[in-house]
């Protein structure tokens, strides 16, 4: 028996490994294995076997990107997520995947076409949303012109900040502590420890887990400082960057994709500020070394690490051999950031994890 027909629209513009792409992944597999129909609208390059594929419009990035990344509205104008053509098509493509899919619910990770879509059709859509889309940052006006004719084409209202669309919505999820996912008072959303489940800690926990995706680094200048900085250890070393392809040099293992049973049992993460491998980190009472360039979706994890003592920032213009290796010497001989790192699980555990997001969906629908 069906209990939900659930269809999910993020928007993926790293294939495979970016954080909505992660979540979407592992949101899929846990709605699926609990007897609900689950659809995804992206490209085919990030189908995920639990759920059917729906197609997506494609992403054309802006010839003249905006000179910094440090708000929503610029990060998303930068990937062409905003642009009046975009929208459109992925409007009608989103209106295809409920015509076709009859879905209960939608959930929304940046896609603003899936809330415009879902208003249209009438169908209860939730978006996941996170502190940095808050951000106070200023942007050029042309970022949202785009974005504003194509809601005019819609018959919709104007805005000035694209969170704004997400208030459109039945009800708004965020996940994570507020240490990690700090909000302004006035937003009404549901807070969830956990896209994830929580599962209990390993009796011992070795080795580094690395996970870029986001490093703006020549994949052979990646590979070599890796190598260079951990090869020979008495660990093993498990590393998932976007270019390196699987292999083994002795105790450091490239990984094809995210592993998230090794991260879990690691005794250390270093990551480019992905927000779902900081909340798995998080989740696991792993003390993370977040490398950052100050730009929208790297920032608010690395200056959380910092800030609650759960990890490290380092810099991603001063990472080298010495830098990396310094730091990770620190997140292990430093008892106070695994002290952070447990106190943070006590949070998320507090809140709930995918089981009481699951209840929140179900409400929803039986609410319709």
């Amino acid at each position: 028996m069906i209990h939900m027909k659930i269809l999910i629209a993020p928007l993926i513009t790293a294939a495979r490994a970016d954080a909505a792409y992660l979540i979407t992944r592992t949101l899929s597999d846990l709605l699926s294995y609990r007897q609900n129909a689950v659809a995804v609208s992206t490209a085919k390059a990030s189908s995920i076997s639990s759920a059917a594929l729906y197609e997506a419009a494609v992403l054309k990035k802006p010839r003249f990107a905006a000179a910094g990344l440090s708000s929503y509205e610029e990060w998303l104008y930068s990937a062409g997520a905003v642009s009046e053509d975009y929208l459109k098509k992925d409007t009608e493509c989103l209106l295809n995947a409920i015509d076709h899919f009859h879905p209960d619910v939608i959930i929304v990770i940046d896609r603003i076409a899936g809330v415009i879509a879902a208003r249209i059709r009438g169908i209860p859509c939730v978006p996941l949303i996170s502190s940095s889309m808050y951000r106070n940052s200023s942007f050029p006006a042309r970022v949202l012109l785009g974005t504003n004719r194509a809601l005019s084409h819609y018959g919709f209202e104007q805005v000035f900040r694209i969170h704004r669309i997400y208030d459109w919505c039945i009800a708004r999820a965020v996940f994570g502590p507020i240490q990690l996912q700090p909000l302004p008072m006035e937003i009404n959303a549901r807070r969830f420890g956990t896209v994830s489940v929580i599962r209990s800690l390993p009796e011992k926990a070795e080795g580094v887990y690395i996970y870029f995706s986001q490093l703006g680094m020549k994949t052979n200048v990646i590979r070599k400082m890796i190598l260079d900085t951990f090869e020979g250890a008495p660990y093993q070393i498990y590393v998932r960057a976007d270019g390196i392809e699987s292999e083994k040099h002795g105790n450091i293992h490239f990984l094809s994709a995210m592993r998230e049973d090794l991260l879990a049992r690691t005794a250390v993460c270093i990551h480019d500020g992905n927000d779902y491998i900081c909340q798995v980190c998080a989740c696991a009472a792993v003390p993370q070394l977040i490398i950052s360039d100050h730009s929208y979706g790297r920032t608010a994890n690395a200056l959380a690490a910092r800030r609650y003592g759960f990890g490290l920032l380092a810099d991603e213009d001063d990472l080298s051999v010495a830098s990396l290796y310094e730091n990770y010497r620190r997140l292990i001989s430093d008892s106070r950031i695994q002290e952070g790192a447990e106190a943070i699980r006590d949070e998320i555990i507090s809140l709930g994890d995918f089981e009481d997001f699951y209840r929140f969906l179900d409400s929803i629908v039986r609410a319709r």
